[in-house]
């Protein structure tokens, strides 16, 4: 094409270039349009996340735990995304983007407080109601006030932490063992 500028070829041989970098040491990569198609489609849905945490897109649905059959003692949080056009977005779609650009921060912290909010009202009414479980991306916990930022939620909503569950990857425990220990000690009452 005549009307293509330099810069054109140089964006393609910079795709395939990572392309290659992120397959690991010697090797070699052509660009393919389905490359620049990825990258597309990546920046779509990063836009689209930033979309969703503006316009309050996110939902927490909640899966019992069950005790002796029938008992409901706690519960699971799960983060979904509701988007307007696409329905329910899977968190396998979402959640490794939301890590790698950072907005799990965001994400993480809101669902975070209104789990906590949600499992103080479920104990209040019910006693019976041990338990919440809130999955926590390494991302989080590597943030350097992430204990911080569980207490002020657990002040704000007068929750009892022995309710808060708080679950992590065991890839994030592997990878950053020292990091991980000291924040839930920091977490202990």
């Amino acid at each position: 094409d005549i009307s293509e500028t330099i810069e054109e070829p140089l964006k393609r041989a910079d795709m395939a270039m990572y392309q290659a970098k992120s397959a690991g040491r010697n090797t070699v990569r052509f660009f393919d349009p389905k490359m620049q198609a990825e990258v597309n489609a990546r920046i779509s849905l990063e836009n689209a996340l930033r979309e969703a945490l503006a316009q309050n897109q996110f939902v927490l649905a909640y899966q019992a735990q069950v005790r002796q059959g029938t008992e409901v003692s706690g519960a699971e949080v799960l983060v979904r995304w509701k988007h307007p056009q696409r329905g329910m977005v899977s968190p396998a779609e979402f959640i490794p983007l939301a890590e790698e650009t950072g907005l799990i921060l965001s994400i993480g912290e809101w669902a975070l407080a209104q789990s906590v909010r949600q499992a103080h009202e479920w104990h209040q009414k019910h006693p019976e109601f041990k338990k919440i479980a809130i999955n926590v991306s390494g991302v989080q916990i590597m943030k350097s006030k992430f204990a911080d930022t569980v207490y002020g939620i657990l002040m704000e909503s007068e929750c009892d932490p022995s309710i808060i569950e708080l679950e992590i990857t065991e890839s994030t425990l592997m990878q950053h063992t020292q990091h991980v220990v000291d924040t839930f000690n920091q977490l202990k009452l």
